[in-house]
Parts: structure tokens; C-alpha cells; sequence
């Protein structure tokens, strides 16, 4: 049973979301109230922003008793202490059926909270997974890139990973992430290797977005993203705190399997 301090806490973390599923901005106002007044007669929708609240295994179990945790479609948990065993906790949570986004960077999780993630029978409707800043490596990421659970997943947030080249490799040989829109790896530690796979992996048809920070990648890895066909309606690739020259900047700029590109972030 939560204490009633942190029964407060949470109450007054729970914030009202606007009904469109794509519209993810909280609504401003007086929450529960407004909305009430305003005649609606929807079931509301929350984002529950717990970041930074020192929350522990047995707060987090607490957590998912709460009477209105089956309304939350947005779940922030960065930087607490639950930890692996935590996320295998919320992995299973029938209440969070209806989740859309789920945050948990920051929080020193491994290739077993990601396995957890990946088997879960109940995160189905998931579009936004931020995992980034944790010690997630390879077999976690190819644990999530075969999952049949994430398949709706649209933003992937992994940098900050140590993954690897084997980790790219994992997720170019993804059979989940057909409906990815943007994906995020910087400093994941993919270097040359990695991105090669990446490019001669599968089809990425919905990719509009896509970082490669400070990768140590190089003018090779430009040459492969300009004569990748992985990425069609590619739209934002950042490339920042990379060694790829000018030239090389002009490869990919003048790339004919890049027709989509608008923004290149370099410097």
C-alpha cells in the first residue's frame, strides 16, 4: 500500500493529456477539474512524470497498484533505483496495457530489463521507448529488435548505449521495426563496422530521423550512408562529433538514394 506522502507525489505528477493519441502535449489548466468542467466524456488520459524521485523496488510495486495507472499513456521514470527487476515488474502490469510512452533512461538497467521489455505481453501499443544513458549491449538490443511486442514502436531513444557493432547488427537484422520513424544511437559505439551493417541491413521504409553522434565514424561511413538504399524517406540524419570531412559531407549531400534528406547536422 503507498504511504500517503507518496500517494501525494504521485498525485500530483499525473498530468491531463489532450485526446488524440498523436497529440502528446499535456493539457494546461487545472488537470482533473477543467476537464471535468468542460463537459468531456472521454475516459482522460495522463502523463505520469516521475523523474528524479529516488523511486525503489518496493515504491515502484506500489506504483503499480495505483488506482489510476490504468489511465496513464505516458509512464517517465528516468534516473530512480528500481533498477532490472523493476522494468521486469512493469513489463508484466495488465494496467499498463493502454501505455503509448515509456521513458527509463538513466537508471543502470542491462540486456535483462530490455529482455524483459521484449517478452512482454502487455507493452503491445508502445510508439516511444526512451532507453537511452543506461548499459544495455548487444543480446539486449537484439532481444528488442525480434520482439513481437514493440512492433508499433515508431521512436527508438538508444544512445548512450555501449551496443556496438554487434548491437547494429542486431538491430539491421530487425524483423520489429518496420514502423520506426526515428531512431536515435549516438554514442552507442558503432563505429565504421556497425554503420555498414546498418546500411546493408533490411529495409527501414519509415525512417524519417536518424542520429549517429560521436560514433567514430569517418568519410568510409559517409561513402555507405550516400550508396545505402536502407533509408528512402530519410528526412534528419546528424552526424555530429563524427571525423567525416567536407568532401565527404558533399557525398552524402548529392547521394541519389537520399532525395528525402533536408537536414545534415555535422558540426
Amino acid at each position: 500500500m503507498m504511504s500517503p506522502l507518496f500517494e501525494s507525489l504521485v498525485d500530483h505528477s499525473m498530468f491531463l493529456l489532450s485526446f488524440e493519441l498523436d497529440n502528446e502535449n499535456p493539457l494546461e489548466g487545472g488537470e482533473m477539474e477543467n476537464y471535468s468542467r468542460a463537459g468531456n466524456k472521454a475516459e482522460p488520459q495522463f502523463k505520469l512524470q516521475l523523474d528524479d524521485k529516488d523511486i525503489n523496488m518496493e515504491e515502484l510495486e506500489d506504483l503499480m497498484g495505483y488506482s489510476r495507472l490504468k489511465a496513464v499513456r505516458e509512464l517517465w521514470l528516468d534516473r530512480n533505483d528500481f533498477g532490472d527487476k523493476g522494468v521486469e515488474l512493469l513489463s508484466g502490469v495488465e494496467a499498463l496495457n493502454g501505455l503509448r510512452v515509456l521513458s527509463l533512461a538513466g537508471n543502470k538497467l542491462t540486456d535483462r530489463a530490455v529482455g524483459s521489455l521484449a517478452s512482454s505481453k502487455t507493452l503491445v501499443k508502445l510508439k516511444r521507448l526512451f532507453i537511452h544513458a543506461n548499459s544495455l549491449g548487444s543480446e539486449g538490443v537484439s532481444d528488442l529488435a525480434q520482439s513481437q511486442s514493440m512492433t508499433s514502436l515508431e521512436f527508438l531513444y538508444l544512445k548512450q548505449n555501449p551496443l556496438g557493432s554487434d548491437g547494429a547488427k542486431a538491430l539491421a537484422g530487425s524483423s520489429a521495426f518496420q514502423n520506426i520513424k526515428e531512431l536515435y544511437l549516438g554514442r552507442t559505439q558503432l563505429g565504421n563496422d556497425g554503420l555498414a551493417a546498418l546500411c546493408d541491413g533490411k529495409l527501414w521504409p519509415n525512417l524519417t530521423a536518424l542520429s549517429l553522434a560521436q560514433n567514430g565514424l569517418d568519410d568510409k561511413s559517409a561513402r555507405l550512408l550516400a550508396d545505402t538504399r536502407s533509408f528512402p524517406k530519410l528526412v534528419t540524419l546528424d552526424l555530429y562529433g563524427n571525423r567525416i570531412s567536407d568532401e565527404a559531407v558533399d557525398v552524402i549531400k548529392s547521394s541519389p538514394h537520399l532525395e528525402c534528406l533536408r537536414v545534415l547536422q555535422v558540426d
